[in-house]
């Protein structure tokens, strides 16, 4: 076998040419090449040198204009972009919040803004076109120019912006109804939302593809960023982060709505407490009045608007199957019925016993639960006018609401005695509901009607409970499930019950003054002073507030004083027990509690004050510390006024306050609270 080194080509034989006839002898062709060179004139050559120098001087002009205006380009694409993503620092914290808490109704005030604003970049980058990706290429192997990085950042970020802008822009479920029945329109709201739930579920699956896409842009660059653009970078990823969980965790609610609300058949029902905030309870007012609506296929089967709770509690009591009240209930009723129920001061909870309650009573069971109170009613009725109630001679505004229909409540209707045997006085509330569900949806001003409805969410005058886990959980994220919460620091709750006090607590100004002493080494010692004002009179619905009180504190707190300054503190029922024991301490719902009367006359004003300390509550070991305090408010109260005066130690200066007071070391801080609220105030050493 040949290898391929031992194959030689064969040589061909090479046959002899003759030589041409010379032209021009050697000798000739030397000197007539040395003649020509010599006889060309210098002036000649330098010409054609300038010429070629000038050419090369004009194409380095050329590239050099080219590349500066390239670079230059590219600098400017890269400002725009950081002006662009850096308008969206001061809301980063806000929109990550707003995502990690499941706010889906603080999402709306940030989306578009921060989809605006990534298209804006995104737009940038395309009309630089390919120079960004040119450039990159001049950097060495696994690296990337900071401007390569932001357009991977911006890619990423509008990837998840237009997921959130596709997600609460759903296209369908735009169907009108052209019928005057409420319950009509109604049903085409439903249908509408179904279309919009079916939409829903292709979209999730487009944001959840688009979140993953952005995560790996924002993770895979490792150049580094300086100054804003750090910032920025990092906050996008973050963004990423927390978009691509909370898509994932969005993605059974289709189902869910599916299921809860019927869109794939099946039968639900539900409680509509419209809970009388005048006579104030833990779940946000006295339960006079519900209705229960069943779903079916989608729609609204049936709605009854029930007409006398007295009737249903009092069939209850007589099957002897009651259980015992609670001891502050005990005076107005010595067994639990349905009216009392919603008792507990967390509002969740406080449905669970509503439902629990009904079924008892009953023996329907229901899957969750809305509720609404007077503050509601009213602000409603200020956008969609009076109520024509010819049938009472009445006309309903926000003005009148409370005392004329309280008084065909509780009186007017007893004057006809032909009333006497039906015995159904919340009547007037069957009777006016579907004229007010009317005037809802005809309304001309359906912007003011929704902006009223999220002012009723922010502040608790509008609640719901579902049994289902997700649709709950999204509830306490727009704050509308009333749900006592577990937060850092300090935290305030006050719960009132208007026990046995009439319609009182929409007379009855509450205000909190709040001290805090902040030891050097960290502990805390705070007292709460808690005053009610009555500024109501005699006159029926009015009367003395009697008001039995629960203050939540963190869990903590010890408790060590209890003080009643003025107005009445004596239980309703047991006057005659000492002071030590006007007050009961217990732990729930992972706090601490005090509970104590807190009665007012009209005219009067009652106070007590609760003292207490938290050992080592702060760590004041590092450079910079922060107090702060979570204060929640109880649903049905309009407002209270709180008021904060803070001892801060020696040795360190607030950062984020102004006005307080360097030489007694104090901060002042004065409040209205309408809504839940965080408060934080940070320390650095000086």
């Amino acid at each position: 076998m040949k290898r391929i080194e031992d194959i030689r080509p064969v040589k061909k034989a090479i046959k002899p040419v003759a030589e041409p006839e010379a032209i021009f002898e050697p000798e000739e062709l030397i000197e007539a090449d040395h003649a020509e060179s010599i006889e060309e004139p210098a002036e000649n050559r330098r010409p054609r040198i300038k010429s070629l120098w000038l050419k090369i001087i004009l194409m380095i002009f050329v590239v050099a204009l080219i590349t500066s205006f390239w670079v230059l380009s590219m600098y400017r694409a890269k400002a725009k972009i950081s002006k662009e993503t850096g308008d969206l620092q001061k809301d980063f914290d806000g929109f990550l919040d707003a995502i990690g808490n499941k706010d889906i109704l603080a999402l709306g005030k940030y989306i578009n803004n921060f989809d605006d604003k990534t298209r804006n970049s995104l737009l940038v980058l395309q009309s630089t076109g390919q120079d960004i990706y040119c450039l990159s290429l001049l950097y060495p192997k696994n690296q990337g120019s900071q401007i390569s990085t932001l357009s991977d950042g911006i890619r990423g970020a509008h990837l998840i912006t237009s997921s959130y802008r596709r997600l609460s822009n759903i296209g369908g479920g735009k169907s009108v109804s052209n019928s005057n029945n409420w319950l009509d329109q109604v049903n085409v709201k439903l249908s509408n939302l179904g279309v919009f739930n079916g939409e829903l579920e292709e979209n999730l699956v487009y944001a959840k593809f688009s979140s993953r896409e952005a995560f790996v842009l924002l993770n895979s660059s490792n150049t580094d960023l300086a100054g804003s653009e750090k910032k920025t970078f990092e906050n996008l990823k973050k963004l990423s982060d927390v978009s691509k969980n909370f898509f994932n965790y969005l993605t059974d609610l289709p189902k869910d709505l599916n299921e809860n609300l019927t869109f794939t058949g099946g039968k639900k029902s539900y409680l509509i407490l419209f809970q009388n905030n005048a006579e104030i309870r833990p779940g946000g007012g006295f339960l006079g009045s519900f209705a229960k609506i069943d779903l079916a296929d989608g729609k609204v089967a049936k709605i009854d608007f029930e007409k006398n709770i007295y009737t249903l509690d009092k069939e209850f009591l007589a099957t002897g199957e009651a259980i015992a009240s609670a001891n502050e209930y005990i005076p107005i009723s010595a067994n639990l019925t349905l009216r009392d129920s919603n008792n507990s001061a967390d509002f969740a909870q406080s449905a669970k016993n509503v439902m629990s309650q009904y079924q008892k009573e009953t023996g329907e069971k229901t899957d969750g639960l809305i509720a609404l109170d007077t503050t509601l009613f009213r602000n409603l009725l200020q956008v969609v006018g009076p109520i024509d109630m010819p049938e009472y001679n009445l006309k309903v505004t926000p003005e009148n609401f409370l005392r004329d229909v309280q008084y065909q409540v509780e009186v007017g209707y007893y004057q006809d005695k032909s009333n006497w045997s039906e015995n159904q006085p919340k009547k007037i509330l069957a009777d006016m509901m579907p004229k007010f569900l009317s005037l809802i949806f005809e309304s001309k001003n359906q912007k003011g009607v929704i902006e009223k409805i999220l002012q009723g969410v922010k502040e608790k005058h509008l609640l719901f409970y579902f049994d289902s886990p997700k649709l709950e959980d999204l509830a306490d994220g727009i704050n509308a499930a009333g749900k006592i919460h577990n937060g850092y620091g300090d935290f305030l709750y006050l719960s009132d019950a208007n026990i046995g006090g009439l319609k009182s607590s929409l007379n009855t100004k509450e205000t909190v003054r709040q001290n805090v002493e902040i030891g050097n080494s960290g502990s805390v010692v705070e007292k709460i002073s808690i005053i009610r004002q009555h500024n109501g009179s005699y006159e029926w619905p009015d009367g003395v507030n009697n008001n039995y009180l629960r203050v939540y504190l963190p869990l903590s707190a010890e408790i060590s004083s209890v003080d009643f300054i003025s107005g009445n503190n004596d239980p309703i029922s047991k006057s005659e027990l000492s002071s030590d024991l006007k007050s009961e301490k217990t732990v729930e719902f992972g706090k601490s509690v005090v509970s104590f009367w807190q009665n007012t006359k009209p005219g009067a004003e009652s106070r007590t004050d609760v003292g207490y300390k938290r050992e080592g509550a702060i760590n004041v070991s590092g450079e910079t510390f922060d107090y702060q305090i979570t204060i929640q408010k109880q649903p049905g109260i309009e407002s209270f006024d709180w008021q904060l005066y803070l001892v801060y130690p020696e040795g360190w200066q607030p950062q984020n306050v102004e006005g307080y007071d360097q030489e007694k070391h104090q901060i002042i801080l004065s409040e209205t609270i309408r809504e839940d609220s965080v408060f934080r105030l940070r320390f650095i050493r000086d």
